[in-house]
């Protein structure tokens, strides 16, 4: 699978991250839409929207770093193999 290879990851480590993502952006959206209907009741903190950019930002640094692993990889070996 080429999108797993350039990201170096395996299935699971990919269903991980991107199942985990998934669940955490829904449970924050249907907290949302409560809060949305109900405007009385608190959204939780770790439910916040503060919360949430800094978990999108760790996500994007990790997805960004298992990708310029593989980059870098590949550059060492077409350097080695040069």
């Amino acid at each position: 699978m080429g999108h797993l290879e350039d990201n170096n990851e395996t299935y699971w480590s990919h269903f991980r991250f991107a199942g985990g993502m998934g669940v955490s952006l829904t449970v924050r959206g249907l907290a949302s839409l409560v809060h949305a209907a109900f405007p009385g009741l608190p959204v939780p903190k770790r439910l916040h929207l503060e919360v949430t950019r800094y978990l999108v930002n760790k996500w994007a640094d990790y997805a960004t770093a298992r990708t310029m692993t593989e980059h870098i990889k590949k550059e060492q070996e077409k350097t080695r193999d040069s």
